[in-house]
């Protein structure tokens, strides 16, 4: 080896040491560690594979990846999805704790008023600033619209006074001057822009017929796929048509195997479990628009799915959740993410059901579709069971908490925001 060589080779490794020692090297392992503990993973995960994980948890692999890195600038785009509370909360503290910039795309209300001091509103191809929260921001804004309608409506009628003096004398020999001088003020005038308003959200859950309790009830029941090893055991829980209950607790806990569990999709491993022999049951899955056929449209699968109904029905009753027009007609992949939940919900309420569970309902929806949601479940006439780790959402819609976790289902005395504490 050349002696030119061997200095390139001592200085690169002198480069590399001192690189090493910037970004404090020896401590990596622990400070990966601490990050994926913080984000819900468990030791005996550290060395899984990614490929091996859903596509939750890999969200989470990402969002660690980004927080290892300590950049200069983080960017967020919807990062809770997919997070239980726990991470959740992790995250919050550990993003009003940085001292860069953060930048968060997200429709998660709670998470923003935890994390932002400003707020960048985007609509008509405008960026307009805020300060403060979203609680502030939702404040201003509105009081804002509110002053400038008042001021468009003013305005509109000065020009609209002006205008029928135009009209009246435009032609008139004696007040043609006057008229022509009022067209020139008009034309001065700086047009207050128009109160933008966001496209119309639609829900509407058709309402099923009263059915006499009990109608769904698990009573000392073990819940799992193994005797050997149950997930959740002495389970009791009872739903109604007047129930509004929310499931909380860690991913992986068992919220979705207690959901299939209630509906029979798993049969109890040990105790009891009832069902009315005339229920009707709506499942919202997060997952449900991944089932949808990509190339048929809402209408065609809907046809598919309900053949008897005339495309008429089917079409009336897609309307009631905002895919109406040229929206039924289109194929799914055309579809934004929130149209795609609408034609779930679609799907999942045809046949007026009497109990409807929602997994992670509020994901890929946006802030004035989750509030329209939240109304038209608020008039549903049916029971109630949710998900989420929404707490904005929670909070709006159920009067009962049960935590599932550490293999076991209890009701929580409080509600979301005592939990959260």
């Amino acid at each position: 080896m050349e002696p030119e060589d061997k200095q390139e080779i001592a200085d690169r490794i002198v480069e590399v040491t001192a690189r090493l020692e910037s970004i404090d090297a020896t401590a990596a392992p622990a400070k990966a560690k601490h990050i994926l503990t913080g984000l819900g993973f468990k030791a005996s995960e550290f060395d899984k594979q990614t490929n091996r994980f859903s596509g939750g948890w890999r969200m989470r692999v990402a969002i660690a990846k980004v927080i290892f890195s300590e950049p200069e600038i983080l960017l967020l785009d919807e990062p809770t999805n997919h997070l239980d509370l726990v991470a959740l909360i992790w995250l919050e503290e550990y993003v009003k704790k940085l001292d860069i910039t953060v930048l968060v795309v997200s429709h998660a209300r709670d998470f923003l008023n935890q994390v932002v001091d400003e707020i960048i509103d985007f609509q008509g191809q405008k960026l307009t600033y805020y300060r403060g929260d979203f609680d502030a921001f939702e404040k201003t804004k509105t009081e804002k619209s509110k002053q400038q309608a008042r001021m468009r409506d003013g305005q509109q009628a000065q020009i609209a006074h002006m205008q029928k003096f135009v009209d009246k004398f435009r032609y008139n020999a004696k007040r043609s001057t006057q008229a022509q001088s009022r067209i020139k003020a008009i034309n001065r005038i700086e047009l207050v822009d128009e109160v933008m308003s966001d496209p119309t959200c639609v829900f509407i859950f058709p309402n099923p017929e009263q059915i006499s309790p009990p109608i769904l009830r698990l009573d000392e029941a073990t819940c799992g796929w193994s005797k050997d090893v149950p997930l959740l055991s002495k389970v009791n829980i009872n739903i109604d048509m007047e129930t509004r209950i929310a499931l909380v607790g860690p991913n992986g806990a068992g919220k979705s195997t207690l959901v299939k569990t209630l509906i029979k999709e798993i049969n109890v491993l040990d105790g009891y479990s009832f069902i009315h022999g005339k229920l009707r049951v709506g499942v919202f899955t997060q997952h449900a628009s991944d089932t949808l056929d990509q190339r048929l449209s809402a209408t065609e699968q809907m046809m598919r799915m309900y053949p008897d109904e005339t495309s008429e029905k089917l079409r009336q009753h897609l309307g009631s959740f905002g895919i109406s027009g040229n929206l039924a007609l289109r194929p799914m992949y055309l579809l934004s993410g929130g149209q795609k939940s609408r034609v779930a919900f679609a799907y999942c309420t045809w046949s007026k059901p009497h109990i409807l569970l929602l997994d992670e309902p509020t994901n890929h929806l946006d802030f004035d579709a989750i509030n329209a949601l939240i109304v038209a479940l608020n008039n549903y006439e049916g029971g109630l069971v949710v998900v989420s780790h929404d707490q904005y959402f929670l909070s709006a819609l159920c009067d009962r908490l049960y935590v599932v976790s550490d293999g076991s289902v209890n009701q929580f005395d409080g509600d979301i925001d005592d939990y959260r504490k």
